[in-house]
């Protein structure tokens, strides 16, 4: 997998080999940034369930302010690591559960990429959208990818749906925080 546009075209971006991860086609990440080109410079950017790290790596080579990557898994941090060598030093790297992180975080973002595992229960989806509501700014975005046939998410009034597509496996929800 390589960085597809920006500072860090090309880079190689190292993948976890492993049945609990699944690395974001190609495809459909630039699906997303083409949906979101004009609203990632200079912005705030949280990285949640980041694995590899390629929507943040993405975001920062697409000129995001700074990038924060969550992810519990010890072998994700430790890909990640390595995949943010040598690059901007505009990030943070944090090993914590996302619910953790979500629910104790003093931060606001302009931009969320939520990215859960698909076999995470709809239930548990819902309730940390629900969560990271109270993370992300007003007008912001919050970008959600789901197997296409997970359970449809419930999100509150303070979200409107600014786009949904299905590019193979994968379902793209974009939402705005109003």
């Amino acid at each position: 997998m390589r960085v597809l546009a920006g500072t860090y075209k090309s880079k190689k971006i190292e993948t976890i080999n492993s049945p609990d991860t699944r690395p974001m086609m190609s495809k459909v990440r630039e699906a997303i940034f083409n949906s979101i080109q004009f609203m990632i410079e200079e912005k705030d950017i949280l990285d949640l369930y980041s694995g590899s790290g390629s929507l943040g790596i993405e975001a920062l080579s697409r000129g995001a302010n700074y990038v924060t990557f969550v992810d519990f898994s010890k072998e994700c941090i430790l890909i990640l690591n390595k995949n943010v060598e040598n690059i901007s030093n505009n990030l943070s790297i944090v090993n914590s559960s996302v619910n953790s992180f979500i629910k104790n975080s003093i931060n606001q973002y302009e931009l969320i990429f939520y990215d859960p595992p698909f076999e995470l229960d709809t239930e548990i989806v819902n309730e940390e959208i629900l969560i990271i509501e109270q993370i992300l700014i007003n007008n912001g975005l919050l970008i959600i990818h789901r197997h296409k046939s997970s359970e449809k998410i419930n999100f509150s009034k303070n979200y409107e749906l600014h786009k949904e597509k299905n590019y193979g496996q994968s379902k793209i929800l974009i939402l705005r925080r109003i």
